[in-house]
């Protein structure tokens, strides 16, 4: 993925002036030395780079030996994107990671060659690749102009190879020349906004719709992300020319096309397509998870897209997801028909790839950036962002839905299907946090159960009997409205998370308009930290239960890990997001409701149920120091001299 530079000038400060005291309200700290808030906001228990800058997953794999490898962006000891490097870890249950090579330097690839002198950018896995060793294609960058906003050419981006004896401790790039890297670098069409992020994937259902028609006969396809200028995103597929060589591709056409800021739903479901694909991947699941297979045929074909430029705020970028079904032509090439579209997080994540774990599982994880993006206290924090946490993908089915639900067949994140006793089901993404995730935080944690409440919206805040002793926590809930069919009469309810009298976030569940929000205009107590509220579209479907339907209840899972908020909606709406509390009493958790949207409390209510309160979970990184800040360089402002090249590589 490419990242938009904001240039960050070295703060001038007066030690004197700073001050760390955490039970009153904060001075201004940007006089702050760099490094001094390092353990203030930072999470603990999910993958995040030692210090600097890291972004995008890359590099995603089941090892040999059955543990995982996870890559990532990374610029060590600066705070913004740059000249970027591959950095990376492995853990045997995606919940404790060592560094690859040690803490103090986990680059594994780096910018060397002609190909990727400007950066090494996303890149995904063939396990029997290159002579046979796990291998990655990743796009390498040169000096040149590059990405949506700038003319860029022929050359800039290019899909490269490099491959590991050592399952990932170390790389081995092929050669830059005829027959080596770049494997891709000449476009299939002019006037392109980008050419990156190669997903590799196998498919026999898109094998038998090529044929051999292309003269293409390889098990592997590959995508590249991409778009055209004035026109829209595209994502370009390749098929591997043959099992034998890793280093042929075939270009079959776009197996996915929009127009430029396009939506598939015109209510909010769908998000936008923008001007440019990025991190995209390909995958097809059932209700259990992976499956690839074209006998099963209650599984369904899906496509992760990240997008550029469509949206306001969150950096312009929306991660989505389509389903879709694929025909076959005569020239080899394949067509979707898109069914529906989705939204994979609906906060501040991005470039949210997939890959395949033992089991038939699809296991995602994505980028989850920070709200400071003027870079007001990055300086003093020191390190930059940390991925979400890795997640289960499924086909969700929803069973017995009353089949004269209101918008039932409207364009949006779901499909419906006819089952074969007569009654309705709604098709969807689904997404639940890895078992092992949840598992170990609950075991490692000190769990208490708050007992059940019913409220009715006037209660506002009602505090946990026992409280969080700190910033990493979990909630659990089940919420379930009564008394009322008119959404507009239905109280407002969610929980409220790192809470004291100054400071607070609220999680809510608005039924009138079908929106799950995390509230965060209270968050923090510093002005220069993001403030927006994050939005989710999700739906309770009416359920039938004989001639009686019944809206769905609402499971909530929210993991609190410092600055880092993931909040997980009947395992279909996700929010991840930030929140910077300042003071040291803001930890507290409890239930939160509103009046309905009309206003007016009534006979509805919402009664919370198997409400548990995980406090403490993990620490993820047992073998790193607390502290794990190094010195930060400033390369200087871009260098249009050199394209994009900086001195500090």
């Amino acid at each position: 993925m490419l990242k938009t530079l904001l240039y960050f000038s070295w703060p001038v400060f007066a030690v004197a002036a700073c001050s760390f005291d955490q039970t009153v309200p904060p001075g201004d700290l940007t006089t702050c030395p760099a490094s001094s808030l390092f353990s203030v906001w930072r999470p603990r228990a999910r993958f995040i780079g030692p210090e600097g800058w890291m972004n995008d997953p890359q590099g995603l794999y089941q090892r040999s030996d059955g543990s995982y490898h996870a890559g990532y962006q990374c610029h060590p000891n600066h705070i913004s994107w740059g000249n970027i490097s591959q950095c990376a870890a492995t853990s045997q249950d995606f919940v404790y990671w060592e560094d690859m090579n040690g803490w103090e330097n986990p680059k594994t690839i780096w910018p060397t060659e002609l190909y990727d002198i400007r950066g090494v950018f996303d890149g995904s896995i063939m396990k029997n690749g290159f002579d046979g060793y796990p291998t990655t294609i990743y796009t390498g960058t040169f000096p040149s102009p590059l990405g949506s906003g700038t003319n860029e050419g022929v050359g800039a981006e290019t899909q490269n190879i490099a491959y590991t004896k050592d399952d990932g401790a170390s790389w081995i790039k092929l050669p830059f020349g005829q027959e080596n890297n770049p494997i891709i670098w000449n476009w299939p069409m002019p006037s392109l906004t980008g050419f990156r992020d190669p997903y590799i994937f196998t498919s026999p259902e898109l094998s038998g719709l090529s044929g051999n028609a292309s003269g293409a006969t390889g098990d592997h396809f590959l995508t590249v992300s991409s778009g055209i200028h004035g026109i829209g995103p595209r994502l370009l597929l390749y098929r591997q020319t043959n099992n034998t060589d890793v280093r042929g591709w075939t270009y079959l056409g776009p197996i996915l096309s929009a127009a430029a800021g396009s939506t598939f739903s015109s209510e909010g479901w769908s998000g936008n397509f923008g001007i440019n694909f990025e991190t995209a991947s390909v995958t097809r699941l059932n209700e259990e998870g992976e499956s690839l297979e074209v006998t099963d045929t209650g599984a369904v074909n899906f496509i992760g897209l990240g997008t550029e430029g469509g949206r306001d705020g969150h950096e312009g970028h929306w991660p989505l997801w389509a389903m879709v079904t694929y025909s076959g032509n005569a020239n080899g090439s394949i067509t979707p028909n898109i069914n529906a579209v989705g939204t994979m997080d609906w906060g501040r994540a991005y470039a949210t790839v997939p890959f395949s774990v033992a089991g038939n599982r699809s296991v995602l994880v994505g980028w989850a950036y920070e709200d400071d993006e003027a870079l007001v206290l990055a300086f003093q924090r020191s390190y930059q962002s940390s991925f979400t946490l890795f997640r289960d993908l499924f086909l969700k089915v929803i069973r017995n839905v009353d089949p004269n639900t209101p918008g039932l067949n409207s364009l949006g994140n779901w499909i419906t299907r006819n089952e074969t006793d007569g009654s309705l089901s709604v098709l969807t993404l689904g997404q639940r946090i890895v078992h092992e995730i949840t598992d170990e935080y609950r075991a490692k944690s000190v769990v208490s159960s708050p007992a059940p409440a019913t409220l009715t919206g006037s209660e506002g805040f009602v505090p946990f009997s026992t409280q969080p002793k700190g910033r990493y926590y979990a909630i659990q809930a089940t919420l379930t409205w009564a008394g009322s069919t008119d959404p507009a009469s239905m109280p407002i309810a969610g929980l409220r998370v790192l809470a004291s009298d100054s400071e607070w976030t609220n999680i809510q569940f608005e039924p009138a308009s079908e929106t799950l929000i995390v509230n965060r205009t209270q968050n923090s107590l510093i002005a220069s930290y993001g403030t927006e509220t994050e939005v989710a579209k999700l739906r309770l479907w009416p359920i039938l239960n004989g001639n009686t339907s019944t809206i769905q209840s609402l499971n909530l899972t929210v993991i609190v890990d410092n600055s880092a908020l993931e909040v997980y909606a009947n395992d279909v709406a996700v929010i991840t997001t930030r929140i910077y509390p300042w003071l040291s009493a803001s930890v507290g958790a409890g239930f939160f409701v509103l009046p309905p949207s009309n206003g007016s409390v009534g006979s509805a209510n919402v009664s919370y149920s198997q409400v548990e309160l995980w406090d403490g979970l993990v620490d993820a990184w047992p073998s790193r120091p607390l502290d794990t800040s190094k010195p930060l360089m400033n390369d200087g402002p871009l260098p249009e001299i050199w394209g994009g090249l900086w001195t500090g590589v």
